[in-house]
Parts: C-alpha cells; sequence; structure tokens
C-alpha cells in the first residue's frame, strides 16, 4: 500500500511538471531528464509511468483540459433544462474565466498554440474532439436561442460572432495585443460576460427576425440546422 501510494504521488509529480515543462519549452525540446528532475524522480520514470515521451504528452493535454474543464465547464453548472439566455451567459462566462485566469490556462494554450505553429501531430486527435465537444455544446444553446428556422449558416456565424467575442481578451504577445488596447483586466471578467451577453442577444435576435420573414417569403436560405 505504501509503494502503491508512492507510485501515484510520483506519477502525479512528473505529470504536473510536465505540463510545465511542454508549456514552455515544446514537445520537442522537453526532455525526460528535466521532467524528472523537477518531479524529484528518476529519469526513466517517464517510460515506467506513461510508456513513452509521446504518451505523456497526451496524457498533459488530457490532463489540463479536464482540470479546467472542472473549474471553469461551459454548461456553468447548469441543467439543459435552463433558460438558453442562461446557458449562453454561463457559456461566456466560462471562456472569459479560462482566458483571464492564466493559472489554469495559460500552459494549455500554449501547448495548443505550439501545435499550430509547429504540429507535431500527436494530439491532433484530441484536439478535434475537444473542439467537437465543445462546438456541439455552443451551436445547442445557439439553436435553442435562433429557434428551427435558422439556417445553419446563422449559426456558424452566430457562432463566429459569440467566440470572437470571448477570444479577443486572448493576452498578446509581450502584453500587447486586444486585451492591452481595450484595458481588459480579470476583475471585469463578470461585467464583460454581460455586455457579450446582451450585444450577442440582440444580434441572434435581429438574426432570427430575419430568418422567420425569409420563411414567410419561401426563402429559407441554406439548410436547416436538424
Amino acid at each position: 500500500m505504501i509503494e502503491r501510494r508512492r507510485g501515484g504521488g510520483t506519477k502525479g509529480r512528473i505529470l504536473e511538471e510536465a505540463c510545465k515543462v511542454f508549456a514552455e519549452k515544446g514537445y520537442r525540446d522537453a526532455t525526460h531528464a528535466e521532467i524528472c528532475g523537477r518531479a524529484e524522480a528518476n529519469a526513466a520514470a517517464v517510460n515506467y509511468y506513461f510508456t513513452s515521451k509521446d504518451n505523456l504528452y497526451r496524457a498533459v493535454f488530457e490532463h489540463m483540459t479536464e482540470r479546467v474543464d472542472r473549474c471553469h465547464p461551459l454548461d456553468g453548472g447548469l441543467p439543459e433544462t435552463a433558460p438558453p439566455e442562461r446557458r449562453l451567459r454561463a457559456l461566456i462566462h466560462a471562456h472569459l474565466s479560462r482566458i483571464f485566469y492564466p493559472g489554469l490556462m495559460g500552459d494549455l494554450h500554449r501547448i495548443r498554440m505550439a501545435e499550430i505553429f509547429d504540429p507535431t501531430g500527436l494530439l491532433e486527435d484530441l484536439l478535434e474532439e475537444r473542439l467537437d465537444h465543445d462546438r456541439k455544446y455552443t451551436r445547442k444553446v445557439l439553436c435553442d436561442l435562433l429557434g428551427p428556422d435558422a439556417a445553419e449558416r446563422d449559426v456558424d456565424w452566430c457562432e463566429m460572432s459569440v467566440v470572437a467575442q470571448c477570444f479577443v481578451g486572448m493576452p498578446g504577445p509581450d502584453g500587447k495585443g486586444p486585451r492591452a488596447i481595450f484595458g481588459l483586466v480579470p476583475a471585469e471578467v463578470d461585467h464583460l460576460a454581460e455586455h457579450i451577453l446582451r450585444f450577442s442577444l440582440a444580434g441572434i435576435r435581429a438574426v432570427r427576425r430575419n430568418s422567420n420573414g425569409s420563411s414567410r417569403h419561401g426563402d429559407t436560405g441554406i439548410g436547416k440546422v436538424q
């Protein structure tokens, strides 16, 4: 039992330190020696617990993603039966909270960016699964707000508009970028979430009115959302 506890502790330390090393140095420059050195573990421990550096990298991504989901779930803990306006507000607030509290999101964001600009291919399936998961939830909320007459393009563009407003808060290089330009700070997350919600709901109502009008005139646009 004591050895099992020690093993679990060592594995956990390796995973936590690997999160930092992969984020700081990227997959290619991260080494077993540095990860295990920071974790105060034998250099062979990576292979012992994770079988390979590739598997450790994937475990790091899944570990960080699950931690962010637990701390800032997109549904805000609301049931599916909650009004869609409340669910949209929770979704917006979750995105902003993830962005403005880098202790949770920063390392994950750096790994994602590294995979965009210098892809290893090791996380491709995990990144696609995560994107599909988040998009399905976002689109379900938007479909509930837009109504049954919404065209696929309407949902696509509303999704784009809502998410883009949230991601303007992403930190830019050297402290520059939209966050600095607009003076966005963590203390204003609640107010910013309310602004994005009001702005988005006004746009969604306008799109819905236009969709309903087009349907009455026989122009349904691009295919309906199923």
